[in-house]
């Protein structure tokens, strides 16, 4: 009983992530409003109505792929624990994160993740929602450089979090629209140093 469970649970997240890639495939290729479902299922060598057992909408892929996004930026804070300084710790975190961005996600993907949200009716939105763990952390590390009087306490945590992610956005969509024609590690990096942590330091 237990290994048919095992066995059904494996199938189901293998059918799920069929379906997931295919989707993102096609949106990278046709465009996300010019997708059916029935092409992302076609596309995955499945029927239809498979698409319905794991996603409401096409919009969900886009939010399922910002939840992977996050996990992976949940992943790689361990590593961060033994810098001594809040502003190491941004440092090496927007490292990480646009090394993932560069080299795993790509701007292609980029670009329909950003046309989605940007498109999507109304401000409640994956990309800013405040409880995904991009921000929290962020939100972390600054608090953590206002108690060691490393950065500003003239704003809380929270903004200044605000501020430093919608800067860090506003890269990844320049990238985005240069098609991925500069180094988006290189940039990123000077960009956090003499901008970003200039601005948060005391």
């Amino acid at each position: 009983m237990g290994k048919t469970m095992i066995e059904g649970k494996t199938k189901a997240e293998r059918t799920k992530s069929l379906i997931f890639e295919s989707a993102l495939t096609l949106f990278k290729r046709k465009g996300f409003e010019q997708t059916t479902i029935e092409e992302i299922t076609s596309n995955a060598g499945l029927a239809k109505g498979s698409f319905y057992t794991y996603f409401s909408t096409k919009s969900d892929i886009i939010v399922e792929e910002f939840w992977a996004i996050d996990s992976y930026y949940r992943s790689i804070a361990p590593r961060l624990v033994q810098l001594p300084t809040a502003s190491e710790k941004l440092m090496k975190f927007t490292e990480y994160q646009m090394l993932y961005v560069r080299d795993t996600i790509g701007y292609e993907t980029l670009k329909v993740l950003y046309a989605n949200q940007v498109l999507k009716e109304g401000s409640d939105k994956v990309i800013v929602d405040k409880h995904r763990f991009w921000h929290t952390y962020i939100v972390e590390i600054i608090e953590e450089g206002q108690l060691s009087k490393e950065f500003m306490n003239t704003l809380d945590a929270q903004q200044l979090a605000t501020y430093f992610n919608r800067a860090i956005r506003g890269l990844l969509l320049d990238w985005n629209i240069r098609s991925g024609s500069f180094d988006l590690v290189e940039e990123a990096l000077q960009y956090c140093k003499v901008l970003l942590l200039g601005s948060l330091k005391n």
